[in-house]
């Protein structure tokens, strides 16, 4: 996200202070709707895998490392509870 940052005029006149707002906005870091397929997914974590292996930025204390196992567990879940979904249906016929 862009910061945009201006120094205010120290001689404005009244007027001028009057139209001035500052406007700072911060938008939450927040989940999306997104809907992919489960070859997509399948897609997204390969390259993902291939990526990390041997990247120096992969440590354990890295916000990297987090990002990437938090994205895993994500879409493995999902993943993992489509699959449990169709066996609970396949069992009710």
């Amino acid at each position: 996200m862009t910061k945009y940052q201006v120094t205010a005029n120290p001689n404005a006149t009244n007027s001028e202070l009057d139209a001035k707002q500052i406007v700072s906005t911060t938008i939450p870091d927040c989940d999306l709707p997104v809907s992919l397929t489960e070859g997509q997914i399948s897609t997204i974590l390969y390259i993902m895998e291939g990526y990390i292996q041997g990247n120096d930025d992969y440590d354990e204390d890295s916000v990297f490392y987090q990002d990437v196992n938090n994205i895993f567990q994500k879409l493995e879940t999902v993943v993992d509870s489509h699959y449990d979904r169709l066996e609970e249906l396949c069992k009710e016929k």
